[in-house]
């Protein structure tokens, strides 16, 4: 269970970790490593800075069966906790003096139904013992950092060390008496020398391979890295035989917008019990929403901001945009990728440099561009997409309803009879043989609104006016125009019950 306290501020990195996209991504790493692979987990610059890189390990390794983390440089071994019992999450830290003027209050709680219940992606339950390790210091701290010829530099020798392992960390790991198999977490963020971390992936997984262990019996090796922490050829060339590699990538989708913005924006009603709710009201505040949704895409932050900022006026969305993010502070993406990049496992080469500095992602199938990209996406076209897409996902159910509303009266309103609607607007290519009154289901809007024009249905002049609304608002759907906001509000009368 989530619960929301204040929507205001920063979101909590651990109510974000707690997110249905970041539990699966999670549960993937997890899995690889308890069929004994050895796995490299490659972070944008963004969430390491956040600490949610870091969290994500935590999550990971507390659900494993022996955990050994890597000592940080001078400080020695890290200490062993305890699984606490799982505790609700705030799903928004306290405001600091970055955080988002003239917020909402609210004492609202919620319980997503996500369909994993109160499960851990870990597997990690009260009781459960393993070691973990505090948060890092921020990367490129000199705080506690030894001098480059200390021993301590040499991230296989801290790890031989901590394993009480005289000798050779991974001839000593494959060849142990006790047959003990431990999982050796290293926050390559943390090491200082991408070359020794990318020396002690290759020979970890050559000697892994080469003892023919079985996987349960096999040491593994979890390295959480930029990609600035590795040499470039590092991940290329992992063995898939006993490696695998996991990209925070692709890790967010609709759902997990939707919850960060299902918080963030109060109720229709503001939760007055003396509120009078309308269709109106409740349509239009779920069309706020997805529009938060779609605007906002993968960026999490960017939805909470927004969700503060923004009137619900579809005239004022760019200027809320701008507000949140100004644009111009980063890099612009290229414009053309390969067909098929969002759905790949990691990001194309040419989008590295942008995913790593939180610039680009992939989210429900699209290449998703932040509007902090000096491409400026958010502006003209490419906002009337999101929008009308928000509006396609929430109005075009609403309006087919209504269309059904119009064709359930048709047996009581046709003054020439139902044959004649059926024979005269009902499109050729969905007539039946016999000309039943089935086939009035199909008449679209459209038809509908011919047949009233020419008479041969009866309409009242607000049915007439509704009609007309509902085939206008359908007609600019159907061309990938979003619905302004005068249209918007002769539809969300015309959607109304009859």
């Amino acid at each position: 269970m989530t619960r929301l306290i204040r929507p205001v501020g920063a979101l909590s990195p651990e109510a974000v970790l707690d997110l249905p996209g970041a539990r699966r991504h999670c549960a993937r790493v997890s899995a690889d490593l308890r069929t004994g692979m050895t796995c490299v987990w490659l972070f944008p610059d963004v969430e390491v800075e956040s600490a949610r890189a870091d969290l994500a390990v935590e999550t990971v390794a507390h659900g494993l069966d022996d955990v050994v983390d890597a000592p940080v440089e001078g400080r020695g071994a890290r200490p062993a906790l305890r699984a606490a019992q799982p505790e609700a999450h705030d799903l928004w830290s306290p405001p600091g003096s970055g955080g988002a003027a003239g917020g909402r209050t609210s004492e609202a709680s919620f319980d997503v139904d996500d369909g994993f219940g109160d499960w851990s992606p870990s597997g990690a339950r009260a009781g459960d013992v393993f070691r973990a390790a505090p948060r890092p210091p921020a990367p490129g701290s000199a705080v506690g950092v030894p001098a480059l010829d200390s021993p301590d530099t040499d991230v296989t020798a801290r790890l031989a060390r901590s394993l009480g392992i005289d000798g050779d960390l991974v001839s000593g790991l494959v060849a142990a008496p006790d047959g003990r198999a431990p999982v050796l977490v290293v926050r390559a963020w943390s090491e200082g020398d991408p070359r020794a971390v990318s020396r002690l992936i290759r020979r970890f997984q050559a000697a892994v391979k080469e003892s023919g262990l079985k996987p349960d019996r096999r040491p593994r090796l979890l390295v959480a890295s930029r990609t600035q922490d590795l040499e470039a050829d590092a991940v290329g060339l992992l063995d898939t035989t006993v490696s695998r590699t996991h990209w925070w990538w692709s890790v967010w989708s609709h759902l997990d917008t939707a919850t960060v913005v299902a918080a963030a924006v109060p109720q229709a009603n503001g939760g007055r019990a003396g509120d009078h709710m309308t269709p109106g009201k409740f349509i239009r505040h779920a069309l706020h929403c997805e529009t938060l949704v779609q605007s906002a895409g993968p960026d999490l932050g960017l939805a909470v901001r927004l969700a503060e900022v923004w009137n619900g006026s579809l005239k004022d969305l760019p200027d809320a945009l701008r507000e949140c993010c100004p644009v111009g502070v980063g890099q612009a993406v290229q414009e053309r990728l390969a067909a098929g990049a969002a759905y790949a496992p990691l990001p194309a080469h040419d989008l590295r440099e942008a995913w790593s500095a939180g610039l680009v992602d992939s989210w429900e199938g699209q290449i998703r561009r932040s509007p902090h990209s000096g491409a400026e996406p958010y502006r003209g076209p490419e906002l009337d997409k999101l929008v009308w897409q928000a509006q396609n996902r929430v109005l075009l159910p609403l309006i087919d309803d209504a269309r059904l509303g119009f064709v359930e009266m048709l047996p009581r309103i046709a003054t020439r009879g139902t044959a004649r609607l059926v024979e005269c607007y009902v499109r050729q290519s969905l007539r039946s043989a016999n000309g039943s009154a089935s086939d009035l289901t199909s008449m679209e809007l459209g038809e509908l609104y011919d047949a009233a024009v020419h008479r041969d249905i009866a309409l009242t002049d607000d049915q007439f006016r509704r009609l007309r609304t509902l085939r206008r608002a359908r007609n600019k759907l159907a061309h990938r125009t979003p619905v302004d906001d005068t249209l918007l509000r002769d539809l969300l009368d015309a959607l109304s019950p009859l």
